[in-house]
């Protein structure tokens, strides 16, 4: 419990993940000359998939850390595999399927899984 090397890996991933996604968009922007990507569908879609990232994964980072600090090491495990699978998805969706709604699988497996871990580790963290 004195070292946080389970919820580092997952850290790790996740910013690994966030800079191939960033990347990914970059590299969109350059091929379009857009800065923004207002009128280019497959830049919005790349960019909304960094984004999404970037805005879930330091909340599910810091409930990796003080799960792991509480002594739940397996449960980083099984929350840390599953949180990434489910942005995987999500970003595979995003990206690479057709539809925003429900008929887009990937997308919204990978949303409600995200989302599904992300209150069942703050319930670990509160109980």
């Amino acid at each position: 419990m004195d070292d946080l090397n389970r919820s580092a890996f997952y850290a790790g991933v996740l910013v690994i993940m966030a800079v191939a996604l960033a990347l990914n968009t970059a590299f969109r922007r350059m091929e379009t000359k857009d800065a923004l990507g207002g009128d280019d569908d497959t830049l919005v879609k790349r960019s909304r998939a960094f984004g999404n990232l970037v805005e879930h994964a330091p909340l599910m980072i810091i409930l990796l850390i003080l799960m792991e600090y509480g002594g739940s090491e397996f449960l980083v495990h099984i929350f840390g595999i599953g949180f990434i699978l489910s942005r995987i998805a999500h970003a595979y969706g995003l990206i690479a399927e057709e539809g925003m709604g429900p008929d887009n699988m990937p997308r919204m497996i990978g949303a409600l899984g995200s989302w599904s871990i992300m209150i069942l580790a703050s319930l670990v963290c509160i109980f």
